[in-house]
């Protein structure tokens, strides 16, 4: 009695499987065909149509940009309404602020790379000196570039307007006698000249801040001559000046790696 009641109920499984494999089967037989969504396609969104890649990449910008000014603005929004509750309750605090900002003074101080000059621009009479290690490569040496002050083609660029107190030294080499004690016959004999330029992109012309002048000297001993120049003087600058070292004979710069040029804001 148990084994025929056992089929039945097989057979009753078996019977509701099936019904569900054909009614699965019917389903995906009359379900309609997908269609593949098109990139090109035209599309309208906020007032803006065009091709569906083209649409959402100028939305996304128009957001991401309408972020940003939001975020900036409520930022200033903040800061001004920091320093005004700071000023009315507290003036210590205030005072400390203010002392923080005037201790983050822009300043640099390039040395020299080690390197023979080889890039050469600048006018007849003198030439840009380019062999200066920065940024970066001023880690380890007594180098450094702090608080928006830039290097770029051989010039330091000032982030802001005001007095600095600019400096440079050259130690210039001149070969005097070869290595069997020949003399050395110079065909350069004009004075050298070590100076400091200041430009800026609102203007045409380089203008000269400071300069050094010193006649070409024979030493007695020795194979080479060897001069030292330095500059050091105060200067009012204006936010993107670009500060320059000038030399008339290049060829002097056999060791630059004493040299240096910098710059910091009084």
């Amino acid at each position: 009695m148990l084994e025929i009641w056992l089929k039945r109920l097989a057979g009753v499984v078996l019977l509701m499987l099936m019904f569900v494999l054909i009614a699965v089967v019917c389903i995906v037989w009359t379900m309609p065909d997908g269609k593949q969504i098109d990139v090109d396609t035209e599309i309208c969104l906020q007032n803006e149509c065009g091709t569906t890649t083209d649409v959402l990449h100028q939305i996304f910008e128009k957001e991401i940009l309408s972020a940003y000014v939001a975020a900036e603005n409520q930022e200033k929004i903040q800061t001004n309404k920091y320093i005004e509750e700071a000023l009315e309750h507290d003036v210590q605090l205030m005072t400390n602020y203010k002392n923080t900002l005037w201790s983050m003074k822009p300043s640099a101080k390039l040395v020299g790379n080690r390197e023979e000059q080889e890039h050469v621009s600048g006018n007849s009479t003198t030439v840009t000196v380019m062999c200066w290690r920065h940024d970066k490569d001023l880690y380890y040496t007594t180098g450094f570039q702090r608080h928006g002050i830039r290097f770029q083609n051989g010039r330091l660029i000032v982030p802001v307007s005001g007095t600095y107190y600019i400096y440079s030294f050259l130690g210039l080499t001149e070969r005097r006698l070869t290595d069997d004690g020949i003399p050395v016959d110079s065909n350069n004999k004009q004075e050298i000249k070590h100076a400091m330029y200041k430009y800026n992109v609102l203007e045409t012309v380089e203008v000269e801040i400071a300069s050094n002048l010193q006649s070409r000297k024979n030493a007695s001993r020795g194979y080479y001559n060897y001069y030292a120049s330095q500059i050091a003087t105060l200067a009012q600058l204006d936010a993107g000046d670009e500060i320059s070292v000038k030399l008339s004979d290049v060829t002097l710069l056999k060791n630059t790696g004493n040299n240096y040029f910098g710059l910091h804001l009084i």
